[in-house]
């Protein structure tokens, strides 16, 4: 009886082992691919429609960087406590002198440059950050089907177990003993499905997917394709097309045009005025002769025009202190752009040393690890067949094994992220 036991666990768990991937009880309603959640999370993600509207904004102060001062008009009277009064109607008109405009749309232009940049390096970013949440999500539901099986595998075993301890054929301790293992796989298995669920409700917000909507990935770990570049040419393309160093050397451009701006607003300025003037004018209760030989009231109206100059001169104010601040933050932003290049290389050398390790350690597991795995619990099973084992020792050779399965989809998931971190740092789109 204790054979027939070992022989029904051995066949689940052995035979054919954990199915890895198996279909799950069909669901709800939302099945989608890690590339369809990417291209949701670039369309609703808050945080990229944050940053193009940052970008919008940019191109609005460029639009208004380019326009020139309006003109003043001045209006202004004078009323005596006679019958005299006086009107004036003035003009003025700021010529806005010495590249005063060019400064400020040289800076616009450059900052709208750097908040597309921002966009374009937020997209990326959040491309990886989807798919290594998905990965997440995908390696807990892994391990979860791995724990479920044998789970099934050890309740079935349980229960012909108690049936041949009722009846005397084996000692009651077994019984107990594979007690304790399904309680302890369902334990875990219950940790495994929060962790899929807590993994989901990250990945929804990541992708701004309803969070009460439900969310069934398609997919597994092993359909990462391996990275479309070598080292060199990962490197040569980030340093020539990377967003987040393209928007640090918009910045130092942005910040060299506001040097040249600065200047323009500490040079000579001017503005250009005329005006008319209507005047009233007359001495009350006076009269005098007309050319007939009359009297009149002496009073007449006097109309004037006048124009002026007016011209700013930078004598004490020379705008000294906002150029040097803008010389500083150029210097700044230079330095940034070094910071940036030695970041970048470092990141594509970290990833492709990540992914080539990795990749060697999932090789291993696939070959010489889960393999004899196998093997070993198949010799404790045929040990325990010929009694000179235990149904302790087929329980610790489990717990290995489920050890290695969870090992195995470890690895599987560390060389999914590296192929991924190989995309960001390379700034490359798939």
């Amino acid at each position: 009886m204790r054979r027939q036991w070992v022989a029904v666990l051995a066949l689940a768990i052995i035979g054919g082992g954990p199915s890895v991937g198996r279909a799950q009880p069909q669901t709800p309603a939302a099945e989608v691919t890690v590339d369809e959640l990417v291209a949701r999370a670039l369309a609703e993600s808050p945080e990229v429609l944050a940053a193009r509207a940052d970008a919008a904004a940019a191109k609005g102060r460029l639009v208004q960087a380019g326009l020139r001062p309006n003109p003043m008009l001045e209006l202004g009277g004078q009323k005596a406590l006679g019958t005299d009064n006086n009107v004036m109607v003035g003009l003025s008109i700021p010529l806005d002198l010495n590249r005063r405009k060019e400064g400020r749309v040289g800076v616009a232009e450059r900052e709208v440059e750097m908040k597309q940049f921002q966009v374009t390096d937020r997209e990326r970013r959040l491309r990886a950050d989807v798919r290594t949440k998905a990965a997440d999500v995908l390696a807990a539901r892994r391990d979860l089907e791995v724990t479920g099986d044998l789970l099934g595998t050890n309740r079935e075993a349980l229960s012909l177990v108690g049936e041949r301890a009722r009846r005397g054929a084996v000692p009651p301790l077994e019984e107990n003993l594979l007690l304790v293992e399904v309680n302890r796989l369902d334990a875990s298995r219950r940790m495994l499905e929060s962790r899929v669920e807590v993994f989901t409700l990250q990945l929804k917000a990541l992708t701004a997917w309803p969070a009460e909507a439900p969310l069934t990935l398609t997919g597994d770990l092993g359909g990462a394709p391996p990275p479309a570049i070598d080292r060199q040419a990962a490197v040569a393309q980030a340093l020539a097309q990377r967003a987040d160093l393209r928007a640090a050397e918009a910045d130092a451009a942005m910040a060299r045009a506001k040097i040249a701006k600065e200047q323009a607003e500490g040079r000579w300025d001017a503005s250009f005025s005329v005006n008319y003037q209507r005047q009233d004018f007359g001495f009350a209760g006076l009269s005098g002769l007309t050319d007939r030989g009359g009297t009149r009231p002496i009073q007449d109206v006097f109309h004037y025009f006048g124009g002026a100059l007016t011209i700013t001169l930078p004598v004490r104010n020379q705008n000294q202190g906002n150029v040097t601040a803008a010389r500083a933050e150029a210097a700044a932003a230079e330095r940034r752009i070094e910071l940036t290049v030695l970041t970048v290389r470092q990141e594509i050398q970290a990833a492709f040393t990540q992914y080539e390790a990795t990749q060697r350690s999932l090789e291993i597991y696939a070959r010489g690890v889960r393999d004899v795995a196998r093997q070993n619990l198949d010799v404790v099973r045929q040990t325990y067949q010929l009694g000179r084992g235990t149904l302790l020792d087929v329980i610790t050779e489990q717990r290995r094994y489920i050890d290695i399965e969870m090992g195995y989809t470890d690895a599987l998931k560390q060389v999914y992220n590296a192929a991924v971190e190989i995309e960001r740092a390379a700034g490359t789109a798939r």
